[in-house]
């Protein structure tokens, strides 16, 4: 019998004019893991060829919650971790949740910063059947909707939002393409989080930049200004 919960193309332009994702899948037939609260799936990379829209996720050792996840973009298998708003600022720059109520996870139509702990995302990432292929695998992806760029990051990457990029090399590993061609920016202690504030000429951009300026709001590039966005886990 068919599965009508597959799915077939992507359904748009229904959330934030910066990502234009929408919930138009009808999930109500879909039975499986990620389905309820009672029957979580704890590998997002697993959902991968079910339709975009509300699963829930339980982590090893974290707590379940109900994401957004994207299936029809870059191999699909992407759980929505963060919702970036420069209205709130340097928000996002921190290792802590940030507004996550309840058991509603991040969503893209978010007016203000919504964000998952390090910790819930790490265990995501450790918990994920995703590997890629080779040394272009890019488990992070990062949106910027105000700069209309992507920036994938190294699967080797641990997950630190708050503090300088110089203590883990990789999450400067970057491509500007799923399983792309990865350009090593090296540490540099202004950017925090994922990628690179400085040295790319508004190629690449950052979390988050300079936050002991206090003006640095959302995801950040020199030259290119900051910008709301996404950052997508698988």
């Amino acid at each position: 019998m068919y599965n009508f919960h597959k799915k077939e193309a992507p359904l748009l332009g229904l959330q934030g004019s910066g990502g234009g994702l929408g919930f138009l899948a009808d999930l109500s037939g879909y039975t499986g893991p990620g389905s309820s609260q009672g029957n979580p799936a704890s590998d997002p990379y697993s959902l991968r060829d079910e339709e975009d829209g509300l699963y829930w996720i339980q982590p090893s050792g974290q707590s379940a919650y109900q994401v957004y996840m994207d299936n029809t973009r870059n191999g699909g298998g992407w759980v929505l971790c963060a919702k970036v708003c420069t209205a709130t600022c340097q928000d996002h720059i921190t290792t802590g949740s940030q507004r996550i109520s309840g058991t509603t996870g991040p969503r893209t139509n978010d007016t203000q910063t919504h964000k998952f702990s390090d910790s819930w995302i790490q265990a995501l990432r450790n918990g994920s059947s995703y590997s890629g292929s080779g040394s272009g695998s890019t488990a992070y992806w990062m949106e910027a909707t105000g700069f209309n760029k992507n920036m994938f990051i190294s699967t080797s990457a641990t997950v630190d939002l708050q503090n300088s990029a110089s203590n883990n090399n990789a999450r400067t590993v970057v491509s500007t393409t799923f399983e792309g061609s990865m350009s090593d920016r090296n540490p540099n202690s202004g950017t925090r989080g994922f990628g690179d504030h400085h040295t790319s000429g508004g190629t690449y951009f950052a979390w988050g930049r300079h936050p002991e300026d206090g003006n640095n709001c959302g995801f950040r590039e020199d030259s290119l200004g900051a910008s709301d966005g996404y950052l997508w886990v698988k």
